[in-house]
């Protein structure tokens, strides 16, 4: 599932050449199409859309995560509740039906705790806060969505020689 969302990189730049420069030496260095490294002009209202430029996937993520975690802490409750049923304290080995049922309920929800904790992506956050800060202070943006850890590093390694300043995301 985390493969599904990209890592991304955020640089500060002072004029709109150094940041074409910059974007150009990125996509040479790492094989990036211009859909995947953009830069963001000073006081540009829609930076959002060029630091996320793919929602739906976001949300289809969002959607297995939830999913996928309520599931498991379902199973894991039902097989906890079994458990508790067969062998455990006897107050659990005589109605074990509301035993199950419990933990499969605080499973599902305990689950869907988890699975909004892995959607979260606070590894984002000083990208977005960056972009956002620098794009209202009138500074240009060089922001790359990469597929790959390697090509992450790899842009990251080529901005960072040239960007007033640089953060980046997993």
């Amino acid at each position: 599932m985390s493969q599904e969302i990209r890592g991304k990189i955020s640089a500060i730049y002072g004029d709109e050449m150094a940041a074409k420069n910059a974007a150009s030496a990125v996509m040479g260095a790492t094989g990036l199409s211009h859909n995947e490294v953009s830069i963001v002009a000073p006081h540009d209202p829609h930076f959002d859309d060029k630091l996320e430029n793919d929602d739906k996937k976001v949300g289809l993520f969002m959607l297995k995560a939830h999913m996928g975690f309520a599931l498991c802490g379902v199973v894991l409750g039902v097989f906890c509740g079994v458990l508790l049923g067969f062998y455990g304290p006897v107050y659990t080995q005589t109605s074990p039906a509301l035993t199950v049922i419990a933990l499969a309920i605080l499973g599902f929800f305990v689950g869907l705790m988890i699975a909004g904790l892995a959607s979260l992506r606070p590894d984002q956050d000083a990208v977005v806060n960056q972009t956002r800060e620098a794009t209202s202070a009138g500074k240009w943006i060089v922001v790359v969505n990469s597929p790959s850890h390697e090509k992450t590093e790899k842009g990251y390694e080529v901005l960072n020689t040239s960007a007033e300043s640089i953060s980046t995301s997993l």
